[in-house]
């Protein structure tokens, strides 16, 4: 009985260190300021399941991370999040380099901005008088 316990406790052991577990890595460059690292940027995959942020280097990293595809978000105040997809591999070790870029806002044209000025001036105007 003894020997069959020990057995027993062998192949559960060997089971369990049998798994390897992923990991993935990463980079995240500021492309507005000569692809520096980009320090404190927010890291999620999986809608928020993992999350973390970037380090002084613009470095972060998941450990334990199950094998196959995973969804993960880049993001930054100011700066276009980046979606990607991520396919991890088991025992392997995922790495990533990225940039982000600045938000582009658009502006009103001058020519709506002058004439909504030039209406408001002509309507000042009339009731002062």
């Amino acid at each position: 009985m003894k020997k069959l316990f020990v057995l027993f406790a062998l192949v559960i052991t060997s089971l369990s260190f049998a798994q390897e577990t992923s990991s993935i890595r990463g980079k995240v460059l500021d492309g507005e300021f000569f692809n520096e690292p980009l320090l404190m940027a927010s890291v999620s995959m999986d809608n928020a399941a993992y999350s973390t942020q970037t380090n002084f280097r613009g470095n972060f990293e998941f450990n334990d991370v199950a094998v196959g595809t995973h969804n993960m978000v880049i993001q930054f105040v100011g700066y276009e999040p980046m979606h990607l997809e991520i396919t991890v591999n088991e025992g392997e070790q995922t790495e990533i380099l990225e940039t982000l870029y600045a938000k582009r806002i658009a502006l009103p044209s001058t020519a709506k901005v002058s004439a909504t000025t030039e209406s408001t001036l002509k309507l000042a105007a009339n009731k002062t008088s």
